[in-house]
C-alpha cells in the first residue's frame, strides 16, 4: 500500500514537472544581494530560485521611463521619492504577492528577479506565487516587516577598559555596515546613536570640550584611508562616549538614524531593543604592541586606551602624534580632549622641545615662549612629520595677529623658511609643498615672492605659488600673471593648474583684473579658465561673462549645466528657468 502510494506522488511530481509547473521554496526567495531568507518589505528588490519558473532563455525587464512609483510611507529607511516602475508581465511571467502583480526585473526557467509591490504590508505574513504560461505556483507563505537589529558586547568589558558592544544589522545592502570611526573626532559616532542606562536611569555622555579639527568623514559614512582597510566591522566603542565606572549589569540601545541625531534628518531607520551588558570588576591587561597601519591603529587600538585620563594612557596616546599619517595625527590631536587642558598643555611643550614639531603638537605649543627656536631647525629635516609641522609651526608665528615675534626673531624665521626651499621639494609631500608655498605669502622679505616665481617657472608647486603671489599685490605681477591666463593649452584644455587664478586676481586687484579676465575668457585655451573667468565678470557685472554664459548654453557645451547652476545661485529669481527665460536674462545683459 505505502509503495503504492509514492509511486502515486511520483507520478504526479513528474506530471506537474513535465507540464511545467512553477516551482519553488520558501528559503529559495532572497532579497537582491543576500544569501539567506529574510522578511520582505515593499519596494525590495528579491529573486526566487527554482525550477520552470520562467522560459529557457532570459528576458530583461526595462523600466518605464516615462512613470514613477511613489515608495511605501512605511519603509522607515528610504525617502519618500518617486522610483522607476518595472513591467507586471514579462515574456508569459507574472509573481503574484496576494492579489497583487509585481514588478519583474527579470525572469527565466530558474531565477526571478522583482521588486515587491509597495502597496505590501509591513507585518504578518502574505502568499507568494509564479505564473508562467498561465500554470501557478503553489503559493509560498512569506514573513513582512523589518528584521530586527541586535546588540551584544563584543567581549568581556571590565571597569577601566574598553566596551566595544558589537552591533548586527538587518540584512540588507543599503544599511552597510557599522563601522568605526565616522570621522576625526573619536566620540563622533555619526549616525549611530547609543543610549546607556544603569538601574533605570539614562547615563549622561562624557562632556568633552569643543576643540578644533578638520571633519574629514561622511556623517552617516565612515573614514576611508586609500591602501588601508579598516578590519572592524559592525561595533562602536561605547567608552569613548560613556563611563564604565562601576561594575554591574547595564543597558543599551542603539539606534540608526537616517541624519545625525538632532538634526531635521534623524528619523530612526531601526533600532535594538534595551539590551543587558555585564560590566566587570578592574583587571590588569596585557600590553599590545601599537600598531603603525593606520586602519588598525584607528579602527581598534587608539579607540581602545582612549577615554581613559590617566598618565599611562596619554603616554600610549601622544606616540601616535608623531605618526606618518595626517588622519591618524588629526584623531590622535582630537583624542586628547579626554584630559585636562593644563596636562595635555604641559606635556606638549615637552615633546616640541623633546622631539620636535609635528603638525598636531605645533598647533598647540607655538605660542609658548621660545617656540620658534624649537621650530626652526626643523626646517631641514629629513622627517617628512616634522619638516611639515616646521613649516605649520612658522606658519602660525609670521601670520600671528597681534605679532608673536620680535624683529629679529622675525628675521631669522623668514630667512630660514626661504633657506628650506631644496628641503621641501626634496622631502616634503605635495600638501607640505602647498603649505610650504602658503607659508611665503606671510614673509615680508621680497626673496619669498622670487622664490615663488622660481617654483611657477619651474613648474613646481604652480598652482598654489600662483594664488601666493597675488597675495602680494604688487601691480607689476599683474602682467605676469594675465600671460599665464592667456596661456595656449600645452596639454589637456582641461588641466585645472590655472583654475583657481582668476578669482585671485580678481580678489588681489579688485576692478584693475577685469580687463586681463575679459582677456583670458577670449584667449585662453583652457576651459576651467574661460569659466571661471566668466564667473568674476559676471559678479562685477560685466557683460563679456553674461555673453559667454548664454553661448555655453547655445551651444550646449559639456560645461553648460556647471554655469546655469551658478547663474540660478547668483540670481535666485532664475532658479527652475528654463532655457528660453535664461537666455533672455542673459542676453538682456550683454
Amino acid at each position: 500500500m505505502h509503495i503504492c502510494i509514492a509511486v502515486l506522488l511520483l507520478s504526479v511530481e513528474i506530471a506537474q514537472a513535465q507540464s511545467g509547473v512553477p516551482t519553488f521554496r520558501v528559503d529559495s526567495v532572497l532579497p537582491s544581494g543576500s544569501d539567506r531568507p529574510v522578511q520582505l518589505m515593499p519596494g525590495m528588490l528579491v529573486s526566487i530560485y527554482g525550477t520552470d519558473l520562467g522560459p529557457r532563455e532570459s528576458c530583461i525587464g526595462q523600466a518605464d521611463a516615462t512613470k514613477r512609483e511613489t515608495p511605501s510611507p512605511l519603509r522607515p529607511d528610504q525617502p519618500l521619492v518617486e522610483t522607476l516602475i518595472y513591467p507586471k508581465q514579462l515574456c508569459g511571467v507574472q509573481v503574484m504577492f496576494g492579489d497583487t502583480p509585481s514588478g519583474l526585473l527579470y525572469v527565466q526557467g530558474g531565477q526571478i528577479n522583482f521588486k515587491m509591490p509597495q502597496e505590501a504590508p509591513m507585518e504578518g505574513t502574505a502568499p507568494l506565487r509564479v505564473v508562467y504560461q498561465g500554470r501557478s505556483s503553489a503559493a509560498v507563505d512569506i514573513r513582512l516587516g523589518l528584521e530586527a537589529a541586535t546588540l551584544s558586547l563584543e567581549q568581556p568589558a571590565h571597569v577601566g577598559g574598553p566596551v566595544w558592544v558589537h552591533i548586527q544589522t538587518p540584512p540588507f545592502p543599503w544599511f552597510g555596515d557599522v563601522q568605526y570611526p565616522v570621522g576625526v573626532h573619536p566620540a563622533d559616532f555619526g549616525c549611530h546613536e547609543v543610549e546607556v542606562r544603569r538601574n533605570g536611569t539614562l547615563l549622561r555622555r562624557i562632556p568633552i570640550r569643543a576643540t578644533s579639527g578638520m571633519a574629514n568623514g561622511l556623517m552617516c559614512g565612515n573614514i576611508g584611508i586609500p591602501g588601508h582597510e579598516m578590519q572592524h566591522k559592525n561595533r562602536l566603542p561605547m567608552h569613548l562616549q560613556y563611563r564604565f565606572d562601576l561594575p554591574g549589569v547595564y543597558e543599551v540601545r542603539y539606534t540608526r538614524r537616517r541624519g545625525l541625531p538632532g538634526t531635521r534628518d534623524s528619523q530612526p531607520i531601526f533600532k535594538t531593543a534595551w539590551t543587558r551588558i555585564e560590566i566587570q570588576p578592574a583587571q590588569s591587561g596585557t600590553p599590545v604592541t601599537p600598531p603603525q597601519d593606520p586602519g588598525e591603529a584607528l579602527s581598534d587600538y587608539l579607540p581602545g586606551i582612549l577615554g581613559f585620563p590617566d598618565a599611562a594612557h596619554l603616554s600610549l596616546v601622544t606616540e601616535y602624534l608623531y605618526h606618518q599619517n595626517e588622519t591618524v595625527r588629526q584623531y590622535t590631536s582630537l583624542g586628547l580632549a579626554y584630559w585636562p587642558d593644563d596636562e595635555i598643555n604641559r606635556r606638549l611643550t615637552e615633546l616640541l622641545h623633546t622631539r620636535g614639531p609635528s603638525d598636531v603638537v605645533v598647533e598647540r605649543t607655538f605660542r609658548t615662549p621660545g617656540a620658534v627656536e624649537f621650530i626652526l631647525p626643523y626646517l631641514r629635516s629629513d622627517n617628512p612629520v616634522l619638516l611639515r609641522g616646521a613649516i605649520t609651526g612658522v606658519t602660525r608665528l609670521l601670520f600671528a595677529d597681534p605679532p608673536l615675534l620680535s624683529a629679529d626673531a622675525r628675521a631669522r624665521a623668514e630667512g630660514a623658511l626661504i633657506s628650506a626651499a631644496g628641503s621641501v621639494l626634496h622631502t616634503g609631500d605635495p600638501q607640505t609643498g602647498n603649505n610650504y608655498a602658503s607659508a611665503l605669502g606671510g614673509v615680508h622679505d621680497p626673496r619669498a615672492r622670487d622664490l615663488l616665481w622660481n617654483f611657477v617657472n619651474r613648474n613646481v608647486l604652480t598652482e598654489q605659488s600662483l594664488i601666493v603671489i597675488t597675495w602680494f599685490k604688487n601691480p607689476a605681477d599683474l602682467p605676469r600673471l594675465a600671460t599665464l591666463l592667456e596661456a595656449r593649452a600645452k596639454g589637456d584644455p582641461k588641466d585645472r593648474t590655472y583654475a583657481s587664478l582668476p578669482y585671485a586676481i580678481h580678489r588681489a586687484y579688485g576692478d584693475a583684473a577685469l580687463p586681463v579676465l575679459e582677456s583670458a575668457i577670449q584667449k585662453s585655451d583652457y576651459v576651467w579658465v574661460q569659466t571661471n573667468c566668466a564667473r568674476e565678470l559676471v559678479q562685477a557685472g560685466r557683460s563679456s561673462g553674461f555673453a559667454f554664459i548664454a553661448q555655453a548654453i547655445e551651444q550646449n557645451q559639456f560645461y553648460r549645466r556647471e554655469m546655469v547652476q551658478f547663474v540660478q545661485d547668483r540670481f535666485p529669481e532664475l532658479r527652475g528657468a528654463d532655457d528660453s527665460k535664461m537666455l533672455a536674462f542673459l542676453k538682456a545683459r550683454q
